[in-house]
């Protein structure tokens, strides 16, 4: 028998692969078990017929991600020929096809004056929405409130400078990028993620020149095998059993997809290991059941109680609709497009453009679009919420979505899907709730690590660079305890000078007081010219004068 330690990972996800093959790396036995037939995640594509894989989520990629980036080079991937830059991100709204307006650089202060005009919103508000986020970063310096315990809508309400359509602009934009509002989500996450992009803005953001699969996870599940790692798919971590303050034994099951309940589900085949270090990268939803599990005087909680409060962490399924037509749709951006003011919060990304490689997509456009709100969609079936989507799209983009799903006479129907994505959520980042995620290490067992974007880790908001760096944190404990390998390095990405946005933050106040000021007053002339023009008669009046 070897006498390297042995590793297990439960959860194949990007924490998980990470973990998996920085330990592989550096001698340690790895076994990596995966509850679904594909690696991957949220960063997973699933088969979708005629050949094709379409992502769990569409993602940006942004240019700060230096743990990601170098994760991906370890692999053999070439960043410039598997991604394609973009320097600018769209928005839409109703009645305004096919006139996209957008932010191009939008972290770089040179190109202040142009996103002022730049359509998104009046020239007053969008200052609003550029000082907001100065007067945001100057916080981490000059603190005015804590941002721990509030979200990004409550900084903003908060601000006596805000005006409604520069609140509504960060809202859209927080949604696009991260699938949730921005009442839910933590300022200070916020805060941080803004530090890195204004920090890190050449280009802002990539998006994947085919599907994630191809770009991203086979190539590191390459790179896992080649280390060593010993991949287990369609197999689901059951139980886990704690004593004397070490994990000795875990339960797996066999796990198969239940499409009736968008769910994997185990089958009755079971069997237990013994484990040696035991790193958890799995959903907090699934981590919270996890250490409820086993015999009573054996269970994670019982060893450490705090532990019962990973309940408090929330995710939420994001639904995705994957739109196929029939033609090419007048001009679409290459960019990610957010949809102003939409009531399900809808965002969508033409993968027919960002897809460079897939010659059968040239001569149509495929719209991934995700629905934040999915608790606006009807809730009665999959054909219904699909319906949804589909008919407040054709509110923002021309096309005819027909009467009920399957019937619009424009789209591609042997080929479009819808995923509600009930099996694969997405952590919400709400404010308070940092003190509840867990250390990559748990404190009170001595052999167990907890890897995902849910725990506490250097970046913060929810992101793929937190999900690795999660995974590397976790890495990095299991070297330090057991002494055996090289230190795992984790990558601090730069942030700005906090000095600067506090001089900023005071300077600039005046100004965002008056463009308020200019703002509300355009809004009160409008609505007088409204109430002093002339009603013109009905038309039969009109003739009978």
């Amino acid at each position: 028998m070897s006498d390297r330690p042995q590793v297990t990972v439960a959860g194949g996800g990007l924490a998980g692969m990470t973990a998996a093959m920085r330990l592989a790396e550096r001698g340690y036995q790895v076994k990596l078990y995966e509850q679904k037939s594909m690696l991957g995640g949220n960063l997973a594509s699933r088969p979708a017929g005629h050949g094709t894989k379409l992502d769990v989520y569409p993602h940006m990629f942004l240019s700060w991600y230096q743990n990601f980036w170098q994760l991906l080079q370890d692999s053999g991937v070439d960043r410039d020929q598997a991604f394609t830059p973009f320097s600018s991100v769209k928005q839409l709204a109703r009645g305004d096809y096919p006139r996209f307006t957008g932010l191009t650089n939008g972290y770089s202060p040179r190109y202040v004056i142009q996103n002022l005009f730049s359509g998104v919103g009046p020239p007053a508000d969008m200052f609003v929405f550029w000082y907001a986020t100065i007067d945001l970063l100057a916080e981490r310096l000059n603190p005015t409130m804590l941002l721990d315990d509030v979200s990004v809508t409550g900084f903003m309400q908060a601000r006596p400078y805000m005006t409604e359509r520069a609140a509504k602009a960060c809202d859209n934009f927080i949604t696009m990028v991260w699938a949730i509002p921005s009442y839910l989500a933590s300022a200070e996450d916020y805060r941080t993620y803004l530090a890195y992009s204004v920090a890190n803005y050449t280009p802002p953001a990539m998006l994947a020149k085919g599907p994630a699969a191809d770009r991203v996870i086979d190539p590191l599940t390459r790179a896992m095998k080649h280390a060593g790692v010993e991949i287990h798919r369609e197999v689901q971590l059951a139980s886990v059993s704690c004593t004397n303050g070490r994990v000795t034994e875990i339960g797996l099951q066999d796990a198969t997809f239940d499409p009736h309940t968008y769910t994997w589900v185990r089958t009755a085949n079971a069997w237990t290991e013994p484990v040696d270090e035991l790193v958890l990268a799995v959903p907090p939803v699934v981590l919270s059941d996890l250490v409820r599990s086993g015999e009573p005087g054996h269970r994670i909680v019982e060893a450490v109680p705090k532990l019962a409060e990973l309940s408090r962490l929330r995710s939420q399924r994001i639904p995705i609709l994957h739109a196929y037509f029939k033609r090419k749709l007048r001009p679409i951006p290459p960019e990610p497009v957010g949809l102003y003011d939409s009531r399900l919060a809808l965002a969508f990304t033409d993968i027919s453009q960002a897809w460079t490689d897939m010659a059968e997509l040239a001569d149509t456009t495929v719209l991934s679009v995700s629905a934040s709100d999915p608790y606006a969609l009807p809730g009665t079936g999959a054909d219904d919420d699909a319906f949804a989507i589909l008919s407040e799209l054709a509110q923002y983009v021309e096309f005819d979505p027909g009467d009920t799903w399957g019937k619009s006479p424009d789209i591609d129907w042997t080929r479009t899907r819808y995923e509600s994505n009930t099996d694969s959520q997405l952590f919400i980042n709400e404010t308070g709730i940092d003190v509840w995620r867990p250390e990559a290490a748990c404190t009170g067992v001595a052999n167990l690590y907890f890897a995902g974007n849910f725990c506490a880790n250097r970046i913060g908001m929810m992101t793929v660079e937190s999900a690795v760096a999660s995974g590397l944190e976790a890495a990095r404990a299991v070297v330090e305890r057991r002494g055996f390998g090289a230190p795992v390095e984790i990558l601090e990405p730069k942030a700005i000078f906090d000095a600067l946005c506090v001089w900023l933050r005071y300077v600039w106040a005046p100004y965002a007081v008056a463009a308020k000021g200019w703002s509300m007053g355009s809004d009160w002339l409008r609505e007088l010219r409204r109430h002093l023009a002339p009603t013109k008669p009905p038309n039969d009046q009109r003739r009978d004068s």
